[in-house]
């Protein structure tokens, strides 16, 4: 059965003083089992009693009968101080335990409530912020989407966490109680040996149940019932060493071939494919989990599981086979495995792929002779029900890549992983190999999300608040990097690749921003040809070119707020001249598409809120100048689509008006002292922007090689 997860109240409400009185009660009663048991105060004991039954001169039945009954009686009295003695352990560090979840509970509501965010009953978080007629002009916080994000976290794992001390101790209560008859000296010496011995035990158990065969026949209420083993066990190394070493490297990966594709056309699907998904996703964590360990047995295992990547398993009187490789790769989807373990499995991989020459990757990978296997059922396939191939294991190694964000940067960062990855090894969409399929390549969305994290540092599934535009050196390295070879790449760019892309460039907002304001080539931090090229390539889809302003947006108007020397006339000018520069990529991305009979489909209303998580979140002063510019760029763009409105090389930023409006707005705002400033200089402070986007603008189209019409 699926535990519930314990609500805020029941967590807030919990009588600690009841269970410290328990604890207090049973140290007690440890003290007086232990004289019963050994003696101590001049008290008769168990122990002297065995004495002197091991010493009398028994005879007849005495000698056998009554003695086994004295030894019996009194290791019992040993057995039962053992037993008393876990008894207080498990509830002494449950009382600590609870303390803990409490004191975090009360903090995080404490501390969110300062950043008007509200957590409810059932652990849910929401924006509490008065309406404007309440607030009148006060200065009140208002939450954003990475905040949210990040606090529910915060909670559900506190949460979390407090459900796992409940079920564990209760589950290792339960233990020492089972017998009503008898004492037992196994019990655990404290909530994490009993988190252990419970792992263990139940990897056991699953063990057992998997050697019996047969899984794919496995009914959905079992698979439920391991799905939810896994989910509670999937961080407890009792658990994830002892299941991997027990089925071993083989047993492993027959094991998920057996339960995902039992072949015979008995391929899960409806509600059973769904389940199945959950149940990789507790596996990969669980299988992550146990990577980290040292142990001499764990390190062959992982050895073990790279050779058998280029072995073949199967069904017996199936001809149609999949590579280790291919299963592997499906279990580790999710968690985030070890950068040594995912290192020897590169280098494994890499040299299987080496070794096919020429390789190509769709006859290797997707030739169904070899696999056809369905192995991955966290997405939903073409017939919109899930499962897909999961045929390339480079798609679920990057997905594997990019949660363990050290070793993404690290992997990039090697110029001949980044050449192989980003510009040498060709991808194919595994839903149709040899045909269009949906056109959708999964292995190189999973590239984009690798590189993503090897730029940003950051997991592109967990929520942040990223508080500077700072990187380390060898971030940079990656981001130049990948800007120099996917600009190389020219209008061949992925389409897979524009989102993610969009993402690091919001993320490395403040140099896209200098780089775009400069006087010229070369001006910038940036390489200026490959921003121009990338920038263009990623607005050739309007979500990503949204995202792109998103994030472009957020560094203008922090570059506003943020210490100059010199005439802070500077940073206007440099506003209007990124204007220009984004226009010019759009107009670029435009006319590389205009034949494209898609072409109108792929240019509709971009949703705000796409860079949460990697943009830094700034002070809520600028946060409003922030939202006031997007929300007239959101507007004009919204009525440029409506209306159709065509674009020349010359002002393709003509409908940006109001945007460069609301920029001079703001820059009035930060800056109320300078003659800019003052009234009746708006038209002086709009034609300085203006200009400057006219410039910029001449410099991305001179740049392009675009000759005005």
């Amino acid at each position: 059965m699926a535990t519930d997860m314990l609500t805020v109240p029941v967590l807030n409400d919990l009588r600690l003083a009841s269970l410290k009185t328990s604890v207090d009660d049973w140290r007690t009663m440890v003290g007086r089992l232990e004289k019963l048991a050994t003696g101590g105060d001049g008290q008769v004991s168990a122990k002297d009693l065995q004495k002197k039954a091991n010493a009398a001169d028994w005879v007849g039945v005495n000698a056998t009968v009554s003695r086994q009954f004295v030894a019996r009686t009194a290791a019992q009295f040993d057995d039962a101080a053992s037993e008393a003695k876990s008894v207080l352990a498990i509830l002494s560090d449950a009382h600590a335990a609870f303390t803990q979840h409490k004191q975090d509970l009360q903090t995080a509501i404490d501390e969110l409530a300062k950043r008007n965010i509200y957590v409810s009953g059932k652990g849910g978080v929401i924006a509490s912020v008065p309406p404007p007629a309440v607030a009148g002009k006060a200065d009140i916080h208002r939450p954003t989407d990475q905040e949210l994000e990040v606090a529910q976290a915060r909670i559900t794992r506190i949460l979390w966490e407090a459900t796992e001390t409940d079920r564990i101790a209760a589950r290792a209560l339960r233990l020492l109680a089972k017998d009503k008859y008898d004492f037992t000296d196994q019990g655990s010496t404290g909530l994490e040996d009993a988190d252990h011995d419970q792992g263990r035990a139940d990897a056991a158990y699953w063990r057992r149940e998997i050697a019996k065969g047969n899984v794919e026949n496995w009914s959905e209420e079992k698979l439920a019932r391991f799905n939810e083993t896994l989910k509670n066990q999937r961080d407890n190394p009792g658990f994830t060493e002892t299941l991997a070493l027990d089925l071993g490297a083989d047993g492993t990966l027959q094991f998920w071939r057996d339960l995902a594709d039992p072949g015979q056309g008995k391929t899960p699907d409806g509600d059973r494919a769904k389940l199945l998904g959950d149940l990789q996703k507790n596996l990969s964590m669980s299988l992550a989990g146990a990577s980290h360990s040292t142990s001499p047995e764990m390190e062959a295992w992982k050895k073990d599981l790279i050779a058998a990547g280029g072995k073949l398993y199967g069904h017996e009187g199936i001809m149609a086979k999949t590579y280790g490789f291919q299963i592997m790769s499906n279990l580790m989807v999710k968690g985030k495995f070890d950068e040594g373990f995912l290192d020897d499995y590169y280098k494994g991989l890499r040299t299987f792929e080496a070794e096919k020459k020429p390789f190509d990757p769709a006859s290797v990978w997707g030739n169904p002779a070899l696999g056809g296997a369905q192995l991955d059922y966290t997405a939903k396939g073409p017939d919109g029900d899930y499962g897909t191939t999961g045929s390339d294991p480079m798609a679920g190694f990057l997905k594997a890549v990019s949660h363990n964000p050290d070793y993404a940067t690290e992997l990039f960062s090697r110029e001949d992983a980044a050449d192989y990855l980003l510009t040498e090894r060709e991808y194919y969409d595994e839903d149709d190999p040899y045909g269009e399929g949906d056109g959708t390549v999964q292995s190189r969305d999973a590239l984009g999300k690798a590189l993503l994290a090897a730029g940003t540092g950051l997991n592109p599934d967990q929520p942040y608040v990223v508080a500077s535009y700072e990187h380390t050196e060898v971030q940079r390295q990656v981001f130049d990097g990948a800007m120099r070879r996917l600009a190389d790449k020219g209008d061949e760019f992925p389409a897979e690749l524009r989102d993610d892309t969009a993402l690091l460039l919001g993320n490395w907002g403040d140099d896209v921003h200098r780089t775009a304001s400069s006087l010229g080539p070369g001006e910038g931090p940036l390489d200026y040809g490959d921003l121009l090229e990338v920038s263009k390539q990623v607005s050739r889809d309007q979500n990503a070119y949204g995202t792109l302003m998103e994030g472009v947006n957020q560094a203008v108007v922090a570059d506003f707020h943020t210490e100059h020397q010199g005439d802070p006339k500077e940073e206007l000018i440099r506003a209007g001249h990124t204007v220009g520069f984004m226009e010019s990529v759009r107009y670029q991305a435009l006319e590389t598409d205009k034949e494209d009979p898609s072409w109108s489909a792929k240019w509709g209303y971009h949703i705000v809120g796409g860079t949460a998580n990697f943009i830094p979140v700034v002070g809520d002063a600028v946060q409003r100048g922030v939202d006031s510019a997007a929300y007239a760029w959101q507007l004009e763009e919204q009525g440029r689509i409506d209306e159709e409105l065509a674009i020349d090389t010359r002002r393709t930023f003509a409908s940006r008006s109001a945007y460069l409006d609301a920029l001079g707005d703001e820059w009035s705002r930060v800056n109320p002292g300078h003659e800019l400033s003052q009234e009746g200089n708006k038209r002086l402070r709009q034609g300085e922007i203006g200009g400057s986007a006219f410039d910029g603008n001449d410099t991305a189209n001179r740049a392009a090689g675009i000759t005005p019409r």
